[in-house]
């Protein structure tokens, strides 16, 4: 039979197995981890893992769709109070990155599936065009290029972040990608000018664009 994944049983062993594939990446790498290693750390029995996965990739996938669905709940829909606080879909993203930064490494590396990167791609291409309907109403360029190239130029910043070992600040990050990403954005709705202060690192003050 079937299991029912809104069972609370089985959401509490998936979330067990989960949170035991994660702990043992961290100790060994996802290549040594093995399905005995992850039921013997979720403390339950092969058979257990079994029912629930077919194998570890089935897990890890598992494990990256909640993180997408996690990510997505923060930042959809944001709320005017919450913008006028200085959050963003991006300052979410860099924050959430920071607080799973192993299964952000597995997403972004090959270990990762095409299809969550793709969901979380769409999703920031997304909430870049919700953001351009709502304050720019009239793009010189398509508004699906636009959103796409904001959502690319993200995600290639967060790995850029990541492969360095995250040398700058989340918040920092956040603020350089809303900056470097929203002057082409204001040329792309026919504002060639706007002062955008330079974003700095804690402690110094900006500096106009």
């Amino acid at each position: 039979m079937p299991l029912n994944p809104d069972d609370p049983r089985v959401r509490k062993t998936r979330r067990s197995l989960q949170a035991a594939l994660v702990r043992l990446i961290l100790r060994k790498g996802y290549d040594a981890v093995s399905i005995q290693d992850i039921a013997t750390e979720a403390e339950t029995a092969r058979i257990t893992f079994y029912r629930h996965y077919a194998d570890k990739q089935e897990l890890l996938t598992d494990c990256l769709n909640e993180l997408y669905e996690e990510l997505t709940q923060k930042t959809e829909p944001m709320a005017a109070e919450r913008l006028r606080r200085g959050e963003s879909p991006v300052s979410v993203l860099y924050t959430h990155i920071e607080a799973h930064e192993i299964l952000y490494r597995i997403l972004f590396s090959s270990q990762g599936t095409q299809t969550v990167m793709e969901r979380l791609r769409h999703h920031l291409s997304e909430r870049a065009a919700e953001a351009l309907r709502q304050n720019a109403p009239a793009q010189l360029i398509p508004l699906e290029v636009i959103a796409a190239h904001v959502a690319s130029a993200q995600i290639g910043l967060a790995i850029w972040w990541l492969d360095h070992d995250k040398p700058y600040p989340a918040s920092y990050m956040a603020q350089v990608s809303t900056w470097l990403t929203l002057g082409g954005v204001l040329r792309s709705v026919g504002i060639d000018h706007f002062p955008l202060p330079v974003p700095q690192p804690q402690g110094q003050p900006a500096t106009p664009a």
